[in-house]
């Protein structure tokens, strides 16, 4: 019910906002979106990636060359952005779960720069540095307006899924194997094929997001597949806190907002994020959305407490 207050809430703020407004609402939703596939693996099952720019960065490539290269319609393009992006999830993830830990971590991280370093040199197929560009969608999605609403039911349909997946019993199975695999694979619980298939559902989510980044930059470079693209989505997680649902929503809009505040009026953005980093981490260890909650818990308890007084 308050997820779908909150759907209402942002769909009714849409002809408020300015254009350039609708644009950094539009990429608070899809860095939101990309955060929360990337918390599917870390708070869910217990994994954390470095690696999660490569399924960003195959899903906005793959909408960039079809509608550049093959003339596809954007919206077209979408699906084939999943399917590649859920591809590319499954091979690296069957390769990368062999591995725990640190080890995991690192694996994925060195196949995101690999497929960095291909998509930097090969000129002929991807543009190399120069990137892909001029691929505003046609139509009424060239307008702020309603391609902040398709980032909106993107958004909507992402949380939705993730929100029925985190009550499922395989969300219940992942958290199992998260807190202890040993013991959950004792009871019947296939931990490689639990843990793949979330590796393949967060990479899924994660190309959807990165066709949307590219279709509201109307360009797509190397850096999409850049290991700073998966700090963003590490980052707002940590900024709005991992254990509670909507966190990385709040922490990638948290983020997004911070930095163009930050860089309108200083050039040291790096430092000042490193500072709000260091203070989350040591004063508010559940992120922004754990001390929303709590302060809201307060409220109704002394709300609860004056009614039954």
């Amino acid at each position: 019910m308050r997820l779908l207050v909150l759907f209402l809430l942002l769909a009714v703020m849409g002809p408020v906002l300015s254009e350039y407004g609708l644009k950094l609402a539009s990429e608070a939703l899809i860095l939101g979106l990309y955060a929360m596939a990337f918390n599917l693996l870390f708070h869910q099952a217990g994994l954390l990636s470095f690696g999660q720019a490569a399924f960003f960065g195959i899903g906005a490539y793959t909408m960039a060359l079809l509608v550049s290269r093959a003339g596809w319609p954007f919206l077209l393009t979408l699906p084939m952005a999943l399917l590649a992006s859920g591809l590319a999830a499954a091979l690296i993830g069957f390769l990368s779960l062999r591995l725990t830990r640190i080890y995991f971590t690192m694996l994925t991280l060195a196949f995101a720069q690999l497929l960095y370093a291909v998509a930097h040199k090969w000129y002929a197929f991807t543009g190399g540095d120069n990137g892909i560009t001029d691929l505003r969608p046609h139509g009424v999605l060239g307008e702020s307006l309603p391609f902040y609403y398709l980032t909106l039911a993107a958004f909507a349909l992402g949380v939705g899924f993730l929100g029925l997946l985190a009550r499922s019993p395989f969300g219940y199975a992942l958290r199992g194997l998260r807190d202890n695999r040993a013991r959950a694979e004792a009871v019947g619980i296939a931990g490689f094929g639990h843990l793949l298939l979330a590796f393949v559902l967060s990479g899924l989510l994660s190309g959807l997001a990165g066709a949307l980044q590219g279709a509201l930059q109307r360009s797509v470079f190397p850096e999409y597949l850049f290991w700073t693209r998966s700090a963003e989505a590490i980052l707002a997680t940590i900024l709005g806190g991992s254990g509670v649902f909507l966190g990385p929503a709040v922490g990638a809009t948290a983020f997004l907002f911070l930095r163009v505040l930050v860089q309108a009026q200083t050039e040291y953005w790096p430092f000042f994020l490193g500072v709000v980093l260091l203070l989350t981490v040591l004063f508010f260890p559940k992120g922004l959305a754990g001390v929303g909650e709590k302060v809201a818990q307060k409220l109704w308890g002394v709300r609860h407490g004056a009614a039954q007084g």
